[in-house]
């Protein structure tokens, strides 16, 4: 095995399973408790909010609690199929619609603001929507913004994302912040103490995605330097 720290094979190395009872819920308990309820008939929801709220994490949750009691799922993460540079492979994204369009009792398409303006892709969301409609199966889309203030080039597709049930994901506050990363923290095997959570989120980035890129560097950081995380060593690595 090599002696370099950093080649070590690490728990947080391992993609943190994104499931609806770890996520950190804040403010957004009635939105929690709406994806939980399983109707008879369809449902569909329209989850926006900023980059990093969760609205990934949610879609995935509700995916793997269906998986767990054997209802078939099909999600459809748009961002996924952007190359480096931040081009769309529309093809390939098609491809994973049009499984959708036949597939999934529940569909989950992550991050529709990438299918805006393109005709065959709207096309195959509207056949999604129009299938889990007869079907009375479940619909998911996440976005940053409402409907409401989303124009689809094809009238059709406007007027049924508009009608689905709404919900903004209300940010977290700084106490949330910190159950989130202290519940990271020990899902890795480790603690966060109050003193460095404190001082970590009163200079630390405001946004979530970068606490928690933040939180990576902290792992390898304190086995490298074979230590616990404190606020000299979150200092000497951050900067802040």
């Amino acid at each position: 095995m090599s002696s370099d720290p950093n080649q070590l094979t690490l728990a947080i190395d391992r993609p943190h399973q994104q499931r609806l009872d770890n996520f950190v819920v804040g403010d957004n308990a009635e939105l929690l408790q709406a994806l939980k309820q399983v109707n008879a008939d369809f449902s569909a929801f329209w989850i926006f909010g900023a980059t990093g709220s969760g609205r990934s994490h949610l879609l995935r949750g509700c995916c793997h609690r269906s998986e767990q009691v054997g209802e078939p799922v099909t999600y459809v993460g748009c961002a996924d199929y952007l190359a480096a540079h931040g081009a769309l492979d529309a093809d390939a994204l098609l491809g994973q619609l049009r499984h959708a369009a036949g597939y999934g009792q529940l569909v989950a398409v992550d991050d529709v603001q990438w299918i805006l303006g393109r005709g065959s892709l709207e096309e195959m969301l509207l056949a999604v929507y129009q299938r889990l409609l007869h079907s009375r199966g479940r619909l998911l889309v996440s976005h940053t913004q409402p409907a409401t203030a989303t124009d689809f080039a094809m009238a059709d597709l406007n007027s049924r994302m508009r009608s689905l049930m709404h919900f903004h994901i209300s940010p977290l506050n700084d106490s949330h912040k910190a159950e989130l990363l202290r519940a990271r923290a020990d899902s890795r095997g480790y603690e966060l103490s109050h003193s460095v959570l404190n001082y970590w989120l009163s200079r630390g980035p405001r946004d979530i995605g970068a606490l928690l890129r933040d939180l990576d560097v902290l792992d390898r950081a304190s086995l490298v330097h074979k230590q616990r995380v404190t606020v000299p060593l979150l200092k000497q690595v951050l900067g802040y």
